[in-house]
């Protein structure tokens, strides 16, 4: 396995136990928030929750940024069915980042975040049958693992005092394994698939400010979102092999000693475009109302793309809105350094082949507090809410966050001591 493999595997691990019912279609769900402060208040990143003006996941809103920073985000969260008593948990990265404001008016930016989730798992009922005169015991198991990951680089510009742009390019890569496993007496017979995937999007956000006086601003920000090349990889088909060893993969120890792989190279399976739109009103005493939204489409044309499912998620629409208070750094009381953000959403996932949807609504909560003199901040967030598909299969999702941003100055002479 090379240094590459190796590196992708240990951060798609990280969620490996958050195992979602609806990741088996297609590459699983998008996430739509990255940074612990966008999730904290319910957004997509487009308009400001991390400071004043400022969204870490819109380029275009960087300038605006007084200290360069480095920042990540940490997950946990909790799937589990409604109905059942089998939650499953996982925790690791969402986000690293690392963002130049370079003299007040540009910004440059470079990240890496977990774009998709692929993770879930889910079997059936045993049965038992008799078979000359031995009682066997059988049910069927579905998995599924790994992901896409974002690799990006962002910068941003002025087009004049009031309004900015920002453009990132985003080199989406990373794996995934589909499973089918027969379970005959505690006995594993595996048949999975193994893939990898490559490809590009293209980010445009735009900032403006449209109408400030000494009461009342109001922000509007929007972002266009382009496949530059659709994801496409390799598909390595493993056939049929008892699994004897229980290790989830074959090897030497399995039956038969020799398993064929069938190597087939795949194309536009995977082609996301998408529109986003917020307005943001920012009061006197630094409180924010906004609201969001989103249209996005997957327009890849191959349509033999099949993982435990073998329908694929083709849509997606999000409403969201949300209050934030934030805090000052300059205040002598720490009470009156803290942010404080709410919000709720509300998106659809609609599925290609079968017309059907999956519904998720939650609500979200976070607060972040500022230290040091050049704004180091840590955030945290909360998310409740569920999802369901054609109001059936009610799936509870819990999810914590945090994250640490620290601040420095760049570019800066530092004066020499008289």
């Amino acid at each position: 396995m090379s240094y590459r493999n190796i590196f992708i595997s240990l951060l798609l691990l990280n969620h490996i136990h958050a195992q979602s019912v609806f990741n088996a279609y297609g590459l699983g769900l998008s996430k739509s928030a990255h940074h612990t402060a966008t999730s904290g208040a319910g957004s997509i990143g487009l308009v400001p929750t991390f400071h004043p003006g400022v969204s870490l996941d819109n380029p275009a809103t960087w300038p605006g940024l007084k200290f360069t920073y480095i920042s990540g985000s940490y997950n946990s969260r909790s799937v589990g069915l409604e109905d059942r008593n089998n939650i499953t948990y996982g925790n690791g990265l969402d986000k690293i980042q690392f963002v130049i404001p370079i003299q007040d008016r540009y910004a440059i930016g470079f990240s890496l975040k977990l774009e998709n989730n692929h993770n879930s798992y889910f079997k059936t009922d045993s049965s038992t049958f008799d078979f000359q005169g031995k009682n066997l015991i059988t049910n069927k198991e579905f998995r599924s693992g790994g992901g896409l990951l974002a690799g990006s680089f962002g910068v941003s510009f002025p087009m004049n005092e009031k309004m900015g742009l920002g453009f990132s390019l985003d080199r989406l890569f990373g794996s995934s394994r589909d499973e089918h496993s027969l379970v005959l007496n505690d006995i594993h017979y595996r048949l999975f698939n193994v893939r990898t995937y490559s490809g590009t999007v293209m980010n445009l956000n735009f900032a403006g400010n449209f109408y400030n006086d000494n009461n009342l601003i109001v922000l509007a920000f929007a972002r266009i979102s382009m496949t530059g090349k659709p994801v496409s990889g390799t598909l390595y088909q493993f056939d049929l092999f008892e699994d004897r060893n229980d290790n989830y993969t074959y090897d030497t120890d399995d039956y038969p000693a020799n398993v064929n792989v069938d190597t087939i190279e795949v194309s536009d399976i995977y082609a996301p475009n998408s529109f986003s739109f917020g307005l943001n009103a920012g009061f006197r005493n630094d409180l924010n109302i906004f609201g969001e939204f989103q249209i996005w489409n997957d327009e890849a044309s191959s349509a033999n793309y099949e993982s435990i499912y073998t329908d694929q998620i083709g849509s997606k629409t999000h409403f969201g809105g949300g209050i934030v208070k934030f805090g000052n750094i300059g205040a002598r009381a720490w009470q009156d350094k803290l942010t404080f953000r709410l919000g709720a959403f509300k998106e659809s996932y609609g599925l290609k082949y079968s017309g059907k949807t999956i519904n998720e609504n939650g609500i979200t909560m976070g607060i972040g507090f500022k230290f040091a003199v050049t704004g180091n901040q840590l955030d945290f967030s909360y998310r409740t809410g569920s999802r369901s598909i054609n109001g059936d299969y009610k799936e509870l999702v819990k999810e914590f966050n945090i994250g640490l941003s620290l601040g420095d100055i760049w570019f800066l002479r530092r004066r020499e001591k008289q």
